[in-house]
């Protein structure tokens, strides 16, 4: 089984049973090259000043995954069973597990497949798509990402073709006494007038129960086109185990009169970073980025997000809000790039924070760089606690402190709530996120957080 550590130097041989092909060892080759070039960031560096990966530099990460047999023993009980609404791929350590997969009929021309099988029957849809919008330059992980490339998610829509039901990507880490790595990759593409709806989902499943837990490393890289016209939503949560590094980024190119909207929930995991790269490149393209992240303990996470504006009357919105409690640590960047002649741009983002305790942090810089004269853009952020006036006046209603401070907080939330899609897997998903909201509650309110 292959150990290794992130500088590896070269990849193993004959870890893809395509391994032959020369395009794809190729891709692989300049994807670890690029990553050694880079090496991992460090504090030094502007955008990673606030998030430090000491930890990874002498890890030995094991990157096989688990045998079949092995792979079954640990999802049984973990996965439930999928719903009718959805279409579901499922993913342990990185590998598609076939046996707790229903991905379901589509329509004709359409593909959904996983991305190991992709590679064999997809060859030119793959090559002609993979790589083509990330840029490996300040994006080491990306990169490493690329280097070890063997299984995800191809999800290709034809002109004209829309799902009738979401699909979902469940995305299992399992945490125990050996440190684990994977690196799933998604490419999404939809064609003239497409419409879909994806979400990426990432737990922790426990094993080895009592062992000390190493640490794990999930490094997922997201790549979607949007031909004229196309619509995708998409969703991301998070909700790893303490011991979990998750280093992800989401890559987005939009062509004209395109729509994209994506929300990323964050609700558990230890440290997390969210890259996300988005390319107005069409005229009346649009963009909605949203998030929500709900930390505590000593949990660290930092959203780096860049959109750029190439082509006139485009509109963006970056709307993000979180709630911090205990030693917990966030971070958030967003820059929105209005290039010369890109005229009648409508740029807007806002950050709003909530810290629930003394040991809190948040360091939020939302940014504007305009090249362009006839634009609408804004910005702002707020760090802040709940009010004082609002607490005492719930107490005076019988509320106990807790109590009150999580009823405050679900109505902090509910703006990004309110604003999920209609259908059965968002509200499960809003579920999870109520769930996570009424832990802090106590009995006599929890009935009305749910």
């Amino acid at each position: 089984m292959p150990t290794a550590r992130l500088l590896t130097e070269s990849l193993p041989e004959g870890t893809l049973a395509v391994s032959e092909w020369s395009w794809l060892r190729d891709f692989r080759n300049r994807g670890m090259r690029a990553f050694q070039s880079q090496g991992l960031p460090s504090r030094r560096l502007e955008e990673w000043k606030y998030t430090g990966l000491e930890a990874l530099h002498e890890t030995p990460f094991k990157v096989d995954g688990v045998s079949p047999m092995e792979g079954a023993s640990i999802l049984n009980g973990w996965v439930p069973e999928a719903q009718a609404d959805e279409q579901r791929l499922v993913f342990l350590d990185g590998r598609y597990q076939p046996g707790f997969s229903q991905p379901g009929r589509m329509p004709a021309e359409a593909k959904l497949l996983p991305l190991s099988r992709a590679l064999q029957e997809e060859r030119a849809l793959i090559q002609g798509h993979l790589g083509r919008i990330v840029s490996p330059q300040g994006q080491p992980f990306a990169a490493l990402n690329s280097a070890w490339l063997e299984d995800g998610l191809l999800l290709y829509l034809p002109a004209g073709c829309c799902l009738e039901r979401p699909v979902h990507c469940l995305f299992l880490c399992s945490s125990g006494s050996e440190s684990r790595a994977s690196y799933p990759r998604l490419l999404i593409v939809l064609e003239a007038g497409a419409e879909a709806q994806l979400v990426e989902e990432y737990r922790g499943v426990a094993t080895d129960a009592g062992a000390d837990r190493a640490l794990q490393l999930t490094a997922p890289l997201t790549e979607i086109r949007l031909a004229q016209g196309a619509q995708l939503t998409h969703a991301t949560l998070w909700q790893e185990e303490p011991d979990t590094y998750h280093l992800a980024g989401l890559h987005v190119e939009q062509a004209a009169s395109s729509r994209f909207h994506s929300l990323s929930l964050a609700l558990g995991g230890g440290l997390c970073r969210n890259d996300v790269r988005v390319r107005l490149a069409g005229e009346g393209a649009e963009t909605l980025l949203e998030g929500l992240y709900l930390l505590g303990g000593r949990q660290h996470l930092d959203h780096h997000l860049r959109v750029d504006h190439l082509q006139p009357a485009c509109r963006s919105e970056l709307f993000y809000k979180g709630i911090l409690n205990d030693q917990a640590h966030g971070v958030f960047n967003g820059k929105a790039v209005v290039h010369p002649g890109a005229q009648r741009t409508d740029a807007r983002q806002i950050n709003k924070n909530l810290l629930l305790s003394q040991g809190a942090e948040m360091d939020t810089k939302p940014e504007l760089q305009i090249e362009a004269d006839d634009v609408q853009c804004s910005h702002g952020a707020t760090v802040g606690q709940l009010d004082p006036q609002a607490l005492f006046y719930l107490g005076s209603r019988g509320l106990k402190p807790a109590d009150a401070q999580a009823l405050l907080s679900l109505a902090f939330a509910r703006e990004t709530l309110n604003r999920m899609p209609a259908g059965g897997l968002w509200e499960r998903l809003r579920h999870r996120v109520m769930e996570r909201l009424a832990a802090q509650a106590g009995d006599k309110v929890m009935e009305g957080l749910l």
